[in-house]
């Protein structure tokens, strides 16, 4: 296994400053105040110097999704393997991988037409979080295992088998879970593990989304954390996708919240820890322990 966590990602906007006030004033993100000639706004959660990048965009929707490896010998190896299966594989520039913060990175298009960008050497400034909610943390470490990235996400696959093998057998993760959603007529999620604890990084649900992604979610560190983000959103006016309950699989408790633009937002607390080594693959028929009574807006296509 190669790949490290699921380190950033690339959010387009239609309204920037109202993604920015729903990430700092909601979800108690820091604003990173990083200067940017696209016009980019940036989120941090820790250490990183942003986990999040919200881009001025046409339309609402994820742009990228960047997947962090430990070291250059990884990140090369990676980026053959796909060239030798006949993927497409670019190589950002220097002055792209400096807007990143990163090392080096590559851009690929997976078989579900996901945009990825693989990268190494994350360029770290120190700078501590300071949320502007009091948020005292984000889960994106644990103890001496390191980097766990900024959460977890979930893409749309409709050529499922095809993009599940690609981020198996080529990107480097392994199926945590199978997941068969109870009153979903042939709806299937494989959720995905990285080197790391975190039950998944990545999901893969095997059907389109108009806005590239099926939610993204950050995890708090206590349960009062996540009951004053959930006393803010409703301060706030945002409209709760989800009510509070907890998951099956990776034990998260959380709610789901929509982004202005409609990108959904899990934000939880209490998710299990796994051995990515050692972990053998379930299969549930069950999304929710309790809680999780769902109200979807309609999304245009």
């Amino acid at each position: 296994m190669s790949v490290s966590a699921s380190g950033y990602l690339r959010i387009g906007s239609t309204d920037v400053d109202a993604w920015m006030d729903f990430g700092t004033g909601v979800l108690g993100m820091m604003d990173a105040q990083r200067e940017d000639t696209g016009g980019a706004r940036f989120l941090r959660l820790d250490d990183h110097p942003f986990r999040f990048m919200v881009e001025p965009a046409e339309a609402d929707g994820l742009i990228a999704t960047g997947l962090e490896f430990p070291d250059e010998d990884a990140f090369i190896r990676t980026c053959e393997a796909l060239v030798e299966a006949g993927h497409t594989v670019t190589e950002g520039s220097a002055d792209n991988a400096k807007r990143r913060c990163v090392t080096a990175f590559a851009t690929v298009v997976d078989p579900s037409g996901n945009t990825i960008e693989l990268y190494w050497g994350r360029e770290l400034d120190y700078t501590p979080l300071i949320s502007p909610q009091g948020v005292a943390g984000f889960v994106t470490s644990y103890q001496q295992t390191g980097d766990m990235g900024f959460g977890h996400l979930v893409l749309p696959a409709p050529d499922f088998d095809a993009t599940s093998a690609f981020y198996t057998e080529i990107i480097g993760m392994g199926i945590t879970d199978i997941l068969y959603p109870p009153g979903m007529e042939g709806a299937k999620i494989h959720f995905m593990h990285a080197n790391n604890p975190r039950q998944h990084s990545l999901a893969l649900f095997n059907a389109p989304h108009p806005l590239g992604v099926v939610h993204i979610m950050i995890e708090v560190e206590t349960m009062d954390e996540l009951g004053r983000g959930m006393d803010r959103a409703k301060a706030a006016g945002a409209h709760f996708m989800a009510t509070l309950g907890r998951h099956v699989n990776d034990n998260m408790c959380s709610v789901y919240l929509l982004a202005p633009g409609g990108i959904a937002v899990e934000f939880g607390y209490d998710g299990i820890l796994i051995d990515p080594q050692t972990h053998v693959a379930t299969v549930s028929t069950e999304g929710d322990l309790w809680g999780h009574e769902y109200s979807f807006p309609r999304v245009e296509d």
